[in-house]
């Protein structure tokens, strides 16, 4: 109690600059929901007439005292360490709205792994991690077809495949890898990132036929040393056992969405309300030994890329169909009229 107490009066007093831009946001905010469209900013007094200027100040104080009693159970980057063991053991589920920070959370990840010698192959529909990760090689597909599995980390920009093509390219890409590394004794380890995750794992798809190859890997991939990470926005659209495969390695961020929130009370219980509380780049991480929260700063990186042409498989050229020439389409019609006479002579003979 002492402690609380003392945090109270530790808690940080926002300054006259913070509490007037908030009180503007909350103004203008109160004058669109009543229909005011382009208000004049308004003067201090007037804010303080309304109520807007208290109502900021007490926001403010709360977000404060807020932030500095969690802050003993916030691990910032230079401390937030990835358990790559325990992520091969099972697997990594990255969920909440946009802009939260997943994919740079993601990229953490990623890089930790390649630091550890492991190969990551991403698949990224929006050229994010061609342009931020530090992925060394990208290819840009253009047809939903991989020649090869990449022995060097790469990113697979599917931007230009539809959701269906991209759905057919990581089916086939998943039966590849799976029987590659079960041929192979001494196999490397992979770490395969699908953004929007929600595309490859929906619900259903554990008896559908046409994600059959890539439910085997995120269900005992890890068997062959291939770890996957789901990122995704909506948390209902995903089939359940893609958490229950990932649930040593589960980072949720922040999120307001009603059935996102519904899907992931089961896992969280009460503890789920805290997610509409989090800031853009915190998440509350589980793992078999219970919930922390962590947060994180925006990924960086300077590491120069090396694009992949593709190369589309060639198709063999059809062998053209032999010429006849008339002397011998004629020689042609006279061996099956011989041979219809002689038939027929055969058959028509008494018995």
């Amino acid at each position: 109690m002492v402690m609380m107490e003392e945090k109270r009066k530790m808690t940080k007093t926002p300054t006259k600059t913070e509490i007037e831009k908030h009180a503007i946001e909350i103004w203008f905010n109160e004058q669109f929901k009543n229909g005011v469209m382009n208000p004049n900013a308004p003067e201090i007094e007037e804010l303080k007439e309304c109520g807007a200027w208290s109502q900021a100040v007490s926001e403010l104080m709360r977000n404060n005292h807020r932030s500095e009693i969690e802050s003993d159970f916030i691990d910032y980057p230079k401390e937030f360490n990835v358990d790559i063991e325990q992520l091969f053991e099972s697997n990594g589920l990255i969920l909440g709205s946009r802009h939260t920070g997943k994919s740079d959370l993601a990229m953490m990840i990623a890089d930790k792994c390649m630091e550890k010698g492991s190969i990551v192959v991403c698949f990224d529909p929006s050229q994010d991690w061609q342009n931020r990760s530090s992925i060394p090689q990208y290819q840009t597909l253009t047809i939903p077809f991989i020649t090869t599995i990449p022995i060097k980390s790469t990113t697979f920009d599917i931007s230009l495949l539809s959701p269906n093509e991209s759905q057919k390219l990581v089916e086939s890409f998943s039966g590849k890898l799976f029987r590659e590394q079960a041929e192979t004794p001494q196999h490397k380890k992979y770490l395969v990132v699908f953004e929007e995750a929600h595309t490859y794992f929906p619900q259903g798809c554990m008896k559908a036929k046409a994600y059959q190859n890539t439910v085997k890997m995120l269900s005992v991939g890890r068997n062959l040393d291939v770890s996957v990470l789901l990122i995704s926005q909506f948390a209902s659209m995903l089939d359940k056992f893609t958490i229950k495969h990932s649930v040593s390695q589960t980072y949720l961020g922040f999120t307001k969405e009603f059935n996102d929130l519904k899907y992931l009370r089961s896992l969280l219980g009460s503890t789920v309300q805290e997610l509409t509380k989090l800031n853009d780049g915190e998440f509350l991480y589980l793992t078999r030994s219970g919930i922390q929260k962590i947060a994180i700063e925006p990924f960086e990186n300077t590491i120069p890329k090396e694009q992949i042409f593709s190369k589309i498989p060639q198709l063999e050229p059809l062998k053209p169909i032999p010429q006849a020439n008339s002397n011998g389409v004629i020689e042609l019609i006279k061996l099956a009229v011989v041979s219809g006479i002689f038939i027929y002579a055969i058959v028509s003979m008494p018995k």
